[in-house]
């Protein structure tokens, strides 16, 4: 009989990393790590994206979860 459940690998992964992980928006989203680093053109389109998403993509909104700070600010550890 087949269970409708994942397997215990697939979840495992998923409790770890989660389903938006907070680092991509940290380390690799192409728009929030070029705003943070002050390119004009990807602050505007972060602060548009901001607009009409309410505070973010889920990416940016689970960053703010783990780390307490918006998309578009730094953190103080790699602010320094």
């Amino acid at each position: 009989m087949k269970s409708d459940s994942p397997d215990a690998s697939t979840k495992d992964l998923q409790e770890t990393r989660g389903v938006f992980d907070p680092d991509f928006c940290e380390l690799r989203c192409p728009i929030c790590t070029r705003a943070r680093n002050g390119n004009r053109l990807a602050r505007f389109l972060q602060s548009i994206e901001m607009l009409v998403t309410f505070g973010g993509c889920p990416w940016g909104r689970a960053r703010r979860r783990k780390y307490g700070v918006n998309p578009d600010q730094a953190r103080e550890e790699t602010a320094k």
